[in-house]
């Protein structure tokens, strides 16, 4: 959901490719519904220590900013793929891992893989919807009105359908991450948006 004129801007096309990942990633809560807490702890906790630590070294190393870009490249916003000048870029995959790893760690399964799979279904939906038929900006922000209903929209059929929880209570997260995903800051998105929807998950349970 940005703007030609926003220094994040990537053709329409190659959004497609980012937001096909996401789906890719649903692999993420699905393994920690099967495996549970434990074994998903110790899995994204290492995936999420190897994505920062890569991130860091190719802050120096040009060779091997190179690589990653040449591989990866195109499905990488342009700030992520800045050329190494001792200044660390957190990619947005890195963001995602940290996410995953922090979800799993603080909250119980079921919440953590419910607000990891609305946002990753959610936030694709928003980016293409936004993309092509986007007309209404929220404010200063790249991202639109249209954009945003279709994350909410995506997020309350996953809370319809998404085994074991509430239909209330995820309709009351997926509002809240709808929220945080038309905000811009603070925080990466990736970040923000599972973390706050995990939040009021659990805190509307406990009411």
């Amino acid at each position: 959901m940005h703007s030609r004129h926003d220094p994040g801007f990537i053709p329409f096309r190659r959004e497609l490719m980012r937001k096909s990942l996401h789906v890719l990633a649903l692999v993420i809560p699905a393994t920690m519904l099967f495996l549970g807490k434990l074994p998903s702890i110790f899995i994204f906790g290492s995936l999420a220590l190897l994505a920062v630590v890569l991130d860091v070294l190719r802050a120096g190393k040009a060779p091997l900013n190179h690589w990653i870009a040449d591989f990866f490249g195109s499905l990488m916003r342009p700030g992520e793929k800045e050329p190494p000048q001792g200044r660390v870029v957190v990619n947005g995959a890195t963001w995602s891992l940290l996410s995953a790893f922090i979800l799993i760690l603080v909250f119980p399964v079921q919440v953590a893989a419910f607000a990891f799979t609305i946002f990753m279904l959610g936030d694709a939906a928003a980016a293409l919807v936004g993309r092509r038929l986007g007309r209404i900006r929220l404010g200063r922000s790249p991202k639109t009105l249209e954009g945003s209903l279709a994350f909410l929209a995506t997020a309350l059929l996953i809370s319809l359908l998404f085994p074991g929880i509430n239909f209330w209570h995820g309709a009351a997260s997926s509002l809240s991450a709808c929220i945080a995903e038309a905000l811009p800051r603070p925080l990466d998105d990736n970040l923000r948006v599972p973390l706050v929807a995990a939040a009021i998950m659990l805190a509307v349970q406990q009411l």
